[in-house]
């Protein structure tokens, strides 16, 4: 994706801005008029559009009319207000924008121009009786300030999404860091990027002309890139090269000439020093920007006018009266009616309400509700972290279950034999961003981290996440919740460990640690039988069908060794799989897959944790896996941990649920092995698939 648009620099700013509720920007006792824009521009709402009001034409004193972005008033021209009256013939303008990218992290931003996941931002307008709105200076130039206007053209690069810089081990923290974004692909020795900039709206004859350029390191060393205004076999003038270092965002900016233009035309060619290998960039944006009269600027570059077709009413709730110590985080998607329910996201909700689901008091929200009143009707993860940072500390919700399927911005697919982003084709999935995952690589655990005073490191709530595609999924899975919650007293006794490994020293060693785990076990769970499968040979995959086992029922399938979303070392298959002898309906096991990847139900593909969790009637009640990559030592100290919780138990009686159960390993582990970036990195990856109320270990284990 390169995008080329021409932006006009209107003293219309936005500072970075937070989405604290203390002091929200709306008011709940009225509807606001959501307008969605995704290009720059001068948008217009006619008079016939107001009726969504429901306030005859007449009636509508247009000087009330107020317009909000981002959480603050923004001014506009309305035409025919001075009368105090709304005519057929009168119409509101407004300075609509494409949605660009903000961080809250005080990190320079890679790529300001690229929003992670969407061009489209939104604006609010409300009719506040009595209370006048921010109006424009002139209506012939929308313009305020000085004579001079910088006008530029911005060239943006999105054919990439660099995850950013590691940490130890090769893993990654799931929250923003140096060298994330959309950036252009790799320049590296041999591989370089050359493109051309129009100049002409910048009247290159008369004005001077300045270049910013956008760069982004790719790997740990210093960067020195080569530039020349030219070809791959052209050089007409060598520019300076920038100094960079690691995953370090630089802005550059370089004073051009006349003769550096060849009509019109800006021929830039960027390459990194075959010399320095390893040397690994890219460019996230080139800015041509030049200062202009106003009254060249308007005759050069008056922006298009956009009419306005929808305004979406709106109604904001107010949270503080709504507790709640059990939250659904749900989709308009799945409420939909399935098989078993008129609407799943209110059965599932009623289900934990009731005594036999554990008399929680629920509390259901929507995305899109969400997305409206904490993020400005932008999409993004942020929209849920802003509800709970809000939330929590007046209601202290224990649970938090993400119901609906997630896919990642940057996940491709190809179409027309080219690869498409989700970002800008989601339409090409088959799976939906439902319910976003907050940060990438995927982590659900970081919505709960930082809400509770003094301990920032751990989750202030237990998080789960169903990966529903669909209401029916959903549907699915709270009648095996039911199913499994109804059969507790008497489950079965027994657990499977699969064994691992690449070569017979993998192998030794990833069976001593599953030895480990079997004593914790039985250490703590006398009656419970462990069974072991190792892998035979040193084939990548080897199948096997564990229908028997499964099928006589296991509380527990616990597996060590390499791993893909899709399948594991010992690939025991997708249980909707008809040709394979699965048939275990009310003896679901947990599965805690120790590999690489398994967690990840982030992506295009339908992976195989996901189908053992939403298959009706077989397959697995809760999946706990990484989302990303798996490091043995991490994954061997967590588990000896979650196993002394998971078989330990308050009593008998009453069996931990499997979210308290991983909170207590979280905050054990940080306090046995430390805090540090690869630790922060690894827990906040452990995605749980599951119910994180749920408890599935029945009493005659002990």
């Amino acid at each position: 994706m390169r995008n080329s648009l021409i932006l006009l620099l209107f003293g219309f700013s936005l500072s970075n801005f937070s989405f604290a509720q203390d002091s929200p920007w709306f008011r709940y006792d009225l509807t606001y008029y959501k307008i969605q824009t995704a290009t720059t521009g001068i948008y217009r709402i006619p008079a016939s559009k107001l009726t969504v009001l429901g306030i005859p034409l007449k009636r509508i004193d247009p000087r009330y009319l107020r317009l909000y972005h981002r959480g603050k008033e923004v001014a506009v021209w309305v035409v025919g207000e001075q009368d105090g009256r709304l005519d057929s013939e009168d119409y509101l303008d407004f300075l609509g924008k494409r949605n660009e990218e903000w961080w809250d992290s005080g990190l320079a931003i890679p790529n300001p121009y690229v929003n992670t996941y969407s061009d489209t931002t939104a604006f609010f307008l409300a009719y506040t009786p009595g209370e006048h709105g921010m109006r424009m200076d002139s209506s012939e130039t929308h313009l305020s300030g000085s004579d001079q206007l910088d006008v530029a053209q911005v060239q943006v690069f999105a054919e990439d999404y660099a995850l950013g810089k590691r940490a130890s081990w090769g893993l990654r923290s799931s929250s923003p860091k140096e060298g994330q974004g959309w950036m252009s692909s790799v320049i590296a020795p041999g591989l370089d990027l050359e493109f051309l900039l129009d100049s002409s709206f910048a009247k290159v004859d008369s004005q001077s002309i300045s270049l910013e350029l956008g760069w982004v390191g790719r790997s740990p060393q210093e960067h020195v890139p080569k530039i020349w205004l030219g070809t791959s076999s052209q050089v007409i003038r060598a520019l300076q090269s920038p100094q960079f270092s690691g995953f370090e965002s630089l802005r550059q900016t370089l004073v051009l000439q006349q003769e550096d233009f060849q009509e019109g035309k800006l021929r830039l060619h960027l390459a990194a020093d075959p010399a320095r290998k390893g040397d690994y960039f890219s460019l996230a944006f080139a800015k041509l920007t030049s200062s202009l009269p106003k009254a060249a600027a308007r005759n050069e570059t008056d922006p298009v006018r956009f009419t306005v077709e929808v305004l979406q009413p709106v109604c904001f709730r107010d949270y503080r009266s709504l507790p709640a110590n059990y939250l659904l985080v749900g989709h308009r998607q799945l409420e939909k009616p399935s098989l078993q329910h008129a609407n799943a996201l209110d059965a599932y909700a009623s289900y934990r309400a009731s005594p036999a689901g554990g008399n929680f008091d629920t509390l259901v929200l929507r995305m899109e509700e969400l997305y409206d009143q904490f993020a400005f009707g932008e999409r993004g993860p942020w929209a849920l972290n802003s509800f709970l940072k809000f939330y929590w500390p007046i209601h202290h919700p224990q649970y938090l279950l993400l119901t609906g399927r997630s896919v990642v911005p940057f996940a491709q697919v190809w179409v027309d034999h080219a690869s498409v982003f989700y970002r800008n084709a989601p339409q090409a999935f088959d799976l939906q961003d439902l319910v976003p995952t907050a940060g990438f690589p995927p982590s659900d655990a970081y919505f709960v981290r930082g809400l509770k005073p003094g301990e920032p490191e751990l989750s202030a709530m237990a998080v789960g996440r169903i990966p529903a595609k669909s209401s029916q999924d959903l549907s699915n899975y709270l009648d095996k919740v039911i199913e499994k919650e109804r059969l507790l007293v008497s489950g079965p006794n027994r657990i499977l460990h699969l064994v691992g490994g690449m070569n017979p020293a993998e192998l030794a060693r990833h069976s001593s640690f599953m030895e480990g785990f079997a004593a914790l076990a039985k250490s703590q769970a006398p009656k419970v039988e462990v069974i072991t499968y190792t892998k035979q040979g040193e084939a990548e995959v080897e199948r096997v069908d564990l229908g028997k086992e499964i099928n006589a029922g296991l509380a527990l399938l616990t597996y060590f060794g390499h791993g893909s979303l899709g399948y594991n070392e010992l690939d025991f298959g997708y249980v909707s799989d008809s040709t394979l002898t699965y048939a275990n309906a009310g003896k679901y096991p947990l599965l805690l897959i120790n590999g690489c990847d398994y967690g990840n139900a982030f992506g295009p593909s339908y992976s195989q944790g996901e189908d053992w969790l939403v298959t009706p009637n077989k397959g697995a009640i809760a999946v706990l896996s990484n989302s990303s990559f798996g490091v043995d030592l991490l994954l061997k100290r967590y588990t000896e941990i979650w196993y002394q919780h998971l078989f330990a138990g308050e009593s008998a009686a009453d069996p931990l649920r499997l979210g308290e159960i991983m909170l207590r390993s979280e905050r054990e582990f940080l306090f046995r092995y430390g805090l540090s970036s690869e630790h922060e990195a690894f827990l906040s990856q452990q995605v749980f698939l599951a119910d994180p109320a749920l408890r599935i270990f029945p009493t005659n284990l002990r």
